[in-house]
């Protein structure tokens, strides 16, 4: 009796299918394979959460992006502390200034831009109109004691 003895690199001489004359259904493969959902599950199950779980998965999602952007995730915990603090320091001054100077700053500017239309003062139009009294002029305890004499 002789046993066939076959090598990894001799080719076979059985009658099994090359790999190469089958045809590959992609969708089959992709159906078979992927460790992704379809779309349609993807859609009913975002469907299914309430609007207060979708909000925590945006801010989830919002946070994981930013770690990953600007390299969060390899700090330990006490330097996220510090990197956090640091941006919400600089958030909460850019938005005190926003709210503290941007008001007589926009008077300002609509002023000049009514003077450059009209011709006329913008604090004339404004008076005219009734608007925006005070925001072109800062707020003081002397203005304050003026606009309630003034009211009375």
């Amino acid at each position: 009796m002789t046993t066939e003895m076959q090598s990894f690199y001799t080719p076979s001489t059985s009658t099994h299918k090359s790999h190469a004359s089958r045809a590959v259904n992609v969708n089959e493969l992709i159906s078979k394979y992927s460790s992704m959902t379809p779309s349609a599950s993807v859609s009913l199950r975002n469907q299914q959460r309430n609007p207060f779980q979708r909000l925590v998965d945006r801010v989830r999602l919002g946070y994981y992006r930013y770690e990953v952007t600007f390299g969060l995730y390899v700090m330990t915990p006490s330097e996220k502390f510090v990197a956090n603090t640091i941006v919400l320091v600089i958030l909460t001054l850019l938005l005190w200034a926003l709210v503290v100077y941007f008001p007589s700053l926009l008077y300002n500017k609509l002023s000049r831009l009514v003077w450059l239309l009209t011709g006329h003062s913008g604090e004339e139009v404004g008076a005219a109109l009734g608007i925006l009294d005070n925001y072109g002029n800062p707020i003081t305890p002397t203005s304050i004691a003026e606009h309630a004499m003034a009211s009375s």
